[in-house]
């Protein structure tokens, strides 16, 4: 390739985190215990084929296991995307993540990065010394996405073993597997085929660009919490978080979200502090509907988000300070 033509790829901001991605195990047949040893600079070089594709600019704001990322942390990966997607000389950005929370900062940068450029969002399964590690071709994959023309205004992307999903619908469904990520009856947006990027769907839900939130505008996030629901469960998990200065509690209740006697005992006293409460649930699919209890208790529902979504758009929309008896359209339309 000329210089000439190096100058007429796209340009992509490359933001790296950490995660299994730039991770390294002592011997190539371990796959679980491992630690980050590389930068996203290095990653990058072990795919010397990602200069035929794009020019790369690299920012490392941190370099730690997703397991790690806190609000502050997340606000700040946040603001990294924001700044890199305003420079008017970069077309796309790229994130590489740990998998553990990759769909919770996904999410996250679908409701405050307002841009209508590709924001790709990449991790691996497996450490990048592993034998058939995944890192490689993901990374691939993801710069083969955020340069396509048709990733423009689909949201942020998660790209992972050949398919692209959308941040809001993608969920880690397995501990290990490289197939780990998945969209159940959501369905993926787009397959990866050799060098082609083939959409198939795009979500309608607000994003991006068509969000009413922004980053700029967020200096912190407010405490939410998730309680996983069971036959049995008392209402002191409730009170705790409510003594700690939980700000919204997402339950993950039973089947249609539906609340142990405990819980709602515990749900009940989260309200008459002031606390939001949502009710998701544990099943990882499906549209929680509302009851008519709902309205008695003054609880809201999660629709289709995941009980980790739910947290995500409770805890925006609480610092944007949205009051509680209109939380639930965000529930409805994000």
């Amino acid at each position: 390739m000329t210089k000439h033509e190096a100058k007429d790829l796209p340009r992509i901001t490359v933001i790296g985190t950490g995660g299994t991605i730039a991770s390294a195990a002592a011997s190539a047949d371990d796959f679980h215990n491992y630690s980050v040893t590389s930068t996203a600079k290095e990653i990058l070089a072990a795919v010397p084929q990602i200069a035929e594709l794009a020019r790369i600019d690299i920012q490392q704001p941190i370099n730690i296991e997703s397991f790690r990322i806190d609000n502050a942390i997340l606000l700040d990966i946040a603001r990294a995307v924001a700044s890199a997607v305003q420079d008017p000389q970069v077309d796309a950005a790229i994130v590489t993540h740990g998998t553990d929370t990759l769909e919770e900062t996904a999410y996250f940068l679908n409701l405050v990065v307002p841009t209508d450029k590709p924001v790709v969002i990449v991790g691996a399964m497996r450490p990048a010394n592993a034998l058939s590690a995944d890192g490689p071709l993901n990374l691939y994959n993801a710069i083969l996405t955020a340069t396509a023309p048709e990733s423009a205004s689909k949201g942020v992307l998660v790209v992972a073993n050949g398919h692209v999903f959308g941040a809001r619908d993608v969920m880690k469904r397995d501990t290990s597997s490289v197939d780990a990520f998945q969209a159940n009856k959501y369905g993926i947006l787009a397959e990866i085929s050799g060098k082609s990027v083939q959409f198939l769907h795009r979500s309608e839900r607000l994003h991006t660009r068509r969000s009413a939130f922004d980053i700029a505008r967020l200096d912190r996030l407010p405490q939410v919490d998730i309680l996983f629901d069971h036959p049995g469960a008392g209402s002191y998990l409730c009170e705790a978080c409510v003594a700690a200065g939980s700000k919204a509690l997402v339950v993950a209740g039973m089947g249609n979200g539906s609340l142990s006697p405990g819980m709602r005992k515990g749900a009940t006293v989260a309200r008459n502090a002031g606390v939001t409460v949502i009710r998701a649930s544990r099943t990882g699919q499906g549209i929680v509907a509302p009851l008519r209890s709902d309205a008695e208790l003054g609880l809201l529902v999660a629709g289709s988000l995941t009980p980790q979504k739910a947290r995500i758009l409770a805890a925006v929309g609480i610092a944007n300070e949205i009051p509680h008896e209109d939380l639930q359209a965000l529930f409805d339309t994000y």
